[in-house]
């Protein structure tokens, strides 16, 4: 072997001395096994840390005869060694070492300052240090080194840089931000911490003498548990820290909040305990199944009653007192309604999603994650006075009715539940899809609510090809007149939107594609000879302000006029049918942007 001691990692190469050998193997980490691990031809190992074992060679004579050696072997320790610092003012910094494993293994512990001045630590002295810098102007860098004495074949592990900075920790920085009960009587603290900053999380019933649960040194926000307690009892919890400088500081205490509930008369009742300190408040939320139901301002108003439960339902409360840095959450409290009627829908709505797709959405009271219902949808046309039943949800208040032809029709949807006591609530009043129509430039739509208890008013959405993108209220009407200029995108897709006023529910209409300056097509040639096919001329456009088309023989005699597009010729003047030919035509029209366009051609009358 070239080697038996030296520092982590140490790379270690062996052979054999014995003549004739068939066969050699080694076991680098041999362990008194009667099986041994040996692997054959092996002719080096890197042993990665620090260890002391012993390495087995096993092999064999060509002449069969079998021969084993051990040989001991040390790895010593040359990780860096961990520490913490604090700058105390003035140039004083204090240099504590911690006392691990890696400590441990070194006889002594070299620290160059960085201002030319070295201090040997050496086992046995205090793991605290204090060094006084001349100067503050630069911040120095600390080298520390592992040393071994007595000759071993390690002189000494890595070394480590610790970069001072002339900054003492601001104990100001460690604070809590969340206290919450558990259900089983356990404390959630939340805090912010500052690293090598030893903190004591302390709890009192009193406010006056305090225990300590645990001690933290670490950074950053972190969570820590005080467990054991009773959740029905109030608590002050606070932060006591001291830094390396013998600078102390404590933090305002957190009191927690306790809650408690009664069900009577189909209403859940809730009280909590008044937060005692005024000027650390802000207000309470109070929550149902995670959800803020209620917020309170005053530090006085420390009850209230839920109505808004069905029978049979179960729902759980928490109370969150907001502080003006933190918050302190109650424990769970879990109430099942036995009583009560039930209650219409708290709201509902449905809205177009795609071409032959509604969504149906209801707010059906005391839903929640503990509780169970039956929620019951029917549609009909719209103006249609028969209602038939689509699907019966099972606690679930959203639905996609995905056999409507949105483009087309307007539907109309009832909506009706059962609760876990068996109460049943009537259908709802009607809702209906928003129908968005066009003719010429304007865009008319149906008047029918979509939305249970009405809505705030219509918004009329104009998105442009080029990306532009416009919300036009219009209040509650039923009609807008697209308003386009030469600057405008040369196509639009118009959508209706109605929503209430607090936002809990939207509907939105079918689109309708909108292309500006459209232009009128005239055929090259119409047949009018009674098959049903090709036997009208007539001009196709959209979006038109006025119209206006005459039709003229060879000799220029106008043989057809109008000024109504969906107005055609039929082939025929003064009662008789017209002679097969060309025919010229002179066509002057206003489009949607006020533009005056003419336009002539010809076209064969064909028979």
């Amino acid at each position: 072997m070239n080697v038996t001691e030296g520092c982590a990692p140490l790379y270690v190469e062996f052979k054999s001395t014995v003549p004739n050998a068939s066969f050699v193997g080694y076991d680098v980490a041999y362990n008194g096994s009667l099986t041994p691990n040996v692997v054959r031809n092996r002719a080096n190992y890197t042993y990665p840390v620090a260890a002391t074992g012993t390495i087995l060679q096993y092999g064999v004579t060509t002449g069969g005869a079998e021969f084993s050696y051990c040989k001991n072997i040390k790895i010593y320790e040359s990780r860096t060694i961990t520490s913490q610092y604090a700058s105390c003012g003035g140039g004083k910094v204090v240099l504590i070492l911690t006392d691990d494993v890696i400590m441990k293994a070194y006889d002594e512990v070299e620290i160059k300052w960085g201002d030319g001045e070295t201090t040997m630590w050496q086992k046995g002295n205090d793991l605290t240090l204090e060094h006084n810098f001349a100067s503050v102007a630069t911040n120095p860098t600390v080298m520390i080194t592992g040393i071994y004495t007595g000759g071993k074949a390690c002189s000494k592990g890595s070394t480590v840089s610790v970069p001072i900075k002339f900054e003492r920790p601001q104990l100001n920085e460690i604070q809590m931000s969340a206290v919450e009960m558990r259900g089983d009587g356990t404390i959630r603290l939340t805090y912010k911490g500052v690293a090598g900053i030893p903190t004591n999380i302390q709890y009192s019933t009193d406010g006056t003498s305090y225990v300590t649960s645990g001690r933290r040194s670490s950074g950053g926000t972190q969570p820590y548990d005080i467990k054991g307690l009773n959740k029905d009892q109030s608590y002050k919890v606070r932060l006591s820290s001291e830094d390396l400088c013998a600078g102390s500081t404590e933090t305002p205490a957190i009191s927690t909040v306790t809650l408690s509930g009664t069900t009577a008369d189909g209403a859940n009742s809730l009280k909590w305990n008044q937060y005692p300190d005024a000027s650390q408040f802000d207000g309470y939320d109070l929550l149902r199944d995670g959800t803020v139901i209620k917020s309170f301002t005053a530090i006085g108003e420390t009850s209230y009653t839920d109505q808004d439960v069905e029978c049979g339902t179960f729902a759980e409360y928490q109370v969150v007192a907001k502080l003006k840095t933190a918050t302190s959450t109650s424990a769970p409290v879990g109430l099942k309604v036995e009583t009560g009627s039930a209650k219409p829908l708290a709201g509902g709505s449905v809205s177009v999603l795609d071409a032959s797709s509604v969504v149906i959405k209801a707010d059906v009271p005391g839903a929640g994650p503990n509780t169970s219902f039956e929620l019951s949808i029917e549609r009909a046309e719209a103006g249609s006075p028969l209602f038939k039943k689509i699907i019966t949800l099972y606690n679930e208040s959203e639905y996609i009715d995905n056999a409507a032809k949105t483009n087309e029709l307007s539907y109309c949807y009832r909506m009706s539940y059962e609760n876990s006591c068996g109460q049943k609530v009537p259908a709802s009043e009607s809702v209906c899809t928003i129908l968005l129509n066009k003719k010429l430039s304007t865009l008319s739509w149906t008047g029918d609510s979509p939305i249970l208890g009405g809505f705030e008013g219509y918004t009329v959405v104009q998105t442009g090809s080029a990306g532009s993108s416009e919300d036009i209220p219009v209040q509650k009407n039923t009609s807008y007149t697209v308003k386009l200029n030469s600057q405008s995108d040369l196509e639009y897709n118009f959508q209706v939107r109605a929503a209430t006023q607090n936002g809990d529910f939207e509907s939105l209409s079918n689109i309708i594609n909108y292309r500006r300056s459209a232009g009128v097509f005239i055929p090259d040639a119409f047949t009018p000879n009674g098959d049903g096919y090709n036997d009208v001329l007539e001009a196709k456009s959209e979006q038109l302000q006025s119209f206006d088309l005459s039709v003229m023989n060879r000799w220029g005699v106008v043989v057809f006029h109008s000024d109504d597009i969906a107005k055609g010729w039929d082939g025929t003047f003064e009662g008789t049918n017209a002679p097969v030919g060309y025919y010229y035509y002179k066509l002057t029209f206003v489009d949607d942007i006020n533009q005056t366009v003419e336009k002539s051609g010809t076209f064969m009358l064909l028979r």
